[in-house]
């Protein structure tokens, strides 16, 4: 192992789904650490299939506006509803956005910052509630926050739920290995990931790192010490600040 690497000799533990893990652990692998993958959340078409696709076609048909707040809502919105569209589309955040590019559709409205709360703020400024219809593609677990604002300002919202977040049952072997194991960083990237890994773990004296405001908030309440926390609230920016924050606490 090359040692001048930044994040020679630590060892990463990433509770993101299986599917998402994949590029954060070779990313801290190319920087010289050894991610531990213990996936806690696992992701799935909704059970109501049918009603899901039928609300889809509903929507597309009659709603101007298509908002997307992941890009798990984009690849499973594709997976129920595989036409072209024509409808004007926002998103959330720069990897959303990619999701929807790669699919060939450009985004209408991005809000600057990664939040539920500047999308309102984006789309009170620039939409009209007696004419925009808006769509929201979210996930079971999606804060209401979204749904609730965009209807006390009169916007028409409906919100579908094309998949859903499940907590990711581990053995009670795995689970004392990864207590045994000498961690340096666990990292969390949403609440959900929060509320399992505490569940499953409790409180290791380990410090964490975390994305965006709503996952930092659910570890400091659940009892975690955040040590780290980017302004850009990606992966990238998450590595980003890993690397300052291991080379502040080892000089």
């Amino acid at each position: 192992m090359d040692r001048t690497l930044p994040l020679a000799d630590k060892c990463i533990l990433i509770t993101r789904s299986k599917e998402q893990a994949s590029y954060f652990s070779k990313q801290v692998q190319k920087l010289g650490g050894t991610p531990l993958e213990v996936p806690l959340i696992q992701f799935s078409l909704p059970a109501n299939l049918e009603k899901v696709a039928s609300e889809l076609e509903e929507a597309v048909a009659h709603y101007e506006w298509l908002v997307f707040t992941s890009v798990n809502g984009v690849n499973h919105f594709f997976q129920l509803h595989n036409k072209p569209l024509t409808n004007k589309i926002a998103a959330v955040g720069s990897k959303t956005k990619e999701a929807l590019a790669a699919r060939g559709y450009e985004t209408d409205l991005v809000p600057s910052s990664y939040s539920a709360e500047n999308l309102v703020e984006e789309i009170s400024c620039r939409l009209d509630p007696s004419q925009d219809k808006l769509a929201l593609i979210q996930g079971n677990l999606a804060r209401p926050v979204l749904r609730e604002e965009l209807l006390r300002l009169g916007y028409n919202v409906k919100r579908i739920t094309v998949y859903e977040n499940k907590p990711l049952s581990l053995a009670k072997e795995e689970i004392e290995a990864v207590v045994q194991k000498k961690l340096d960083l666990i990292t969390f990237t949403s609440p959900s990931t929060v509320h399992n890994f505490k569940k499953a773990f409790g409180l290791l004296d380990v410090p964490v790192a975390v994305i965006g405001p709503i996952t930092e908030k659910a570890a400091v309440q659940a009892g975690f010490k955040v040590s780290v926390n980017p302004e850009v609230y990606t992966i990238d920016g998450l590595l980003k600040e890993i690397i300052t924050y291991f080379q502040r606490e080892d000089t």
